[in-house]
């Protein structure tokens, strides 16, 4: 479901909104700018604004969106006599602006072209590939938003996560968004090449450089010039070769096998990794000043655990593509077996579904009883944007995400466990569009 963000100050008008739009969305509200920016931490879709606001205007806070949620799409509500403030808004980033008073068909209509408009920023054809990213999870969409920052500019990007959570699509997305788009985007994996082979092959060499070597050959760093190069696994890289690598990512410098002069190369480079690095680096097997320079654009891929409200939309996503890609039959995923798939413990993430799903598309057939309980604990993923309200309302979040799967949406049931009185869990599951 679309997350709207509705900045009202005027009580009657912001509690009609929330009526009329929390039947098919998730909403958050709050009476000014201030207030809103707390609930940012959620990446709203769709920000309802008002242009006049006691303290920061809309004007204001579009700046704030814009920074924060990239993705977000501001639509501005405003008087008749201020439309010329209105259009000075759209300069500014949002997506449209609505009159006051507000005519709730046309909000409607607006809504949907912004909720269009948002899927077209996930969605990206460039030749032979189609990259679509499916989710509409808070730690979802700050990852993509990172991405998005972080393509802007030739920085090397470190991507973090466990196996199976999207990390190569992450980095193709990436590529596809920046100005070496138009290059080739060469993945190479740290840990199937052997050490032996590894510098010759990533860097070329020089006839004669060696025994064997009966002609000069190109390395994977020239081949990729004027586009990117992705190493995966980069937590299994030689240690040996970790320091050329730094080399490579602050000087854009590297040397031929053999080679007596020094090449400059015009690459952008992302790294992913589902191993803990500092670790790597404590045990002293990875290299700390390598580590210190990846770190520091760093995008976090939750596991599919983490981000259940997504497992509904991705499952539907690939029963869709695999029955184009199989020349098959769609699948039918009923509740029953959507609510199957949240209960379960994802332990290979997004691929482990992709999987699931292509193969009931093949047999013609769900069969629920491959379907493992969902696993009795929560976790909380550390970001580099967090903050220690972040953290307590992403936990909260998660605590009543988990508790309302437990007892199959019964609320009176979940405040019963927590102990918890039943108005204050429905004024939180409200504020957290659950």
């Amino acid at each position: 479901m679309t997350r709207i963000l509705i900045v009202e100050d005027r009580d009657s008008l912001r509690e009609m909104l929330e009526d009329f739009l929390s039947e098919k969305h998730y909403v958050f509200s709050s009476p000014s700018a201030e207030d809103a920016e707390r609930h940012l931490i959620h990446y709203p879709d769709i920000v309802l604004c008002d242009l006049k606001l006691p303290g920061k205007s809309g004007l204001d806070f579009i700046d704030i969106v814009k920074e924060r949620c990239p993705e977000s799409e501001v639509i501005i509500m405003t008087a008749f006599g201020d439309i010329p403030t209105a259009v000075e808004a759209m300069k500014k980033g949002a997506f449209d602006f609505i009159p006051k008073p507000l005519d709730l068909d046309l909000l409607g209509i607006i809504l949907e072209k912004a909720k269009e408009r948002i899927l077209m920023k996930r969605r990206i054809v460039a030749g032979n590939e189609n990259i679509e990213m499916v989710g509409e999870s808070p730690s979802f969409k700050a990852a993509i938003s990172l991405s998005k920052k972080y393509a802007k500019s030739n920085v090397p990007v470190l991507v973090t996560g466990e196996s199976g959570t999207g990390k190569e699509l992450v980095a193709r997305y990436i590529h596809l968004n920046s100005e070496k788009k138009e290059g080739i985007f060469l993945a190479i994996n740290s840990s199937a090449i052997p050490e032996h082979l590894f510098e010759s092959e990533l860097f070329g060499y020089e006839k004669g450089a060696f025994t064997g070597a009966a002609g000069s050959k190109k390395g994977l760093i020239e081949t990729a010039e004027g586009g990117t190069v992705f190493f995966d696994e980069i937590g299994d890289m030689p240690y040996v070769l970790q320091g050329k690598i730094l080399r490579l990512i602050e000087l854009g410098e590297y040397q031929r096998i053999g080679g007596n002069t020094v090449a400059r190369t015009d690459v952008r480079f992302i790294f992913a990794t589902s191993k803990d690095l500092e670790s790597l680096v404590k045990k002293g097997v990875f290299r700390e000043d390598l580590y210190n320079r990846l770190s520091i654009f760093r995008i976090v891929l939750p596991p599919l655990r983490e981000r259940v409200e997504d497992i509904p939309l991705l499952a539907r996503y690939f029963a869709k593509m695999f029955a184009v890609e199989l020349n098959k039959k769609e699948i039918v995923l009923r509740e029953k077996t959507i609510n199957s798939l949240i209960q379960r413990e994802w332990r290979g993430n997004v691929r482990e579904l992709k999987n699931l799903i292509e193969k009931w598309t093949i047999l013609g057939e769900v069969k629920l009883d491959e379907t493992p309980s969902y696993a009795k604990s929560i976790s909380v993923t550390v970001s580099p944007e967090g903050t220690y309200r972040s953290y307590i309302d992403m936990f909260e979040r998660k605590l009543f995400e988990f508790y309302l799967r437990k007892h199959n949406g019964n609320k009176l049931a979940v405040a019963k466990e927590l102990n918890m009185n039943y108005k204050t869990l429905l004024k939180k599951l409200l504020r957290y569009g659950l």
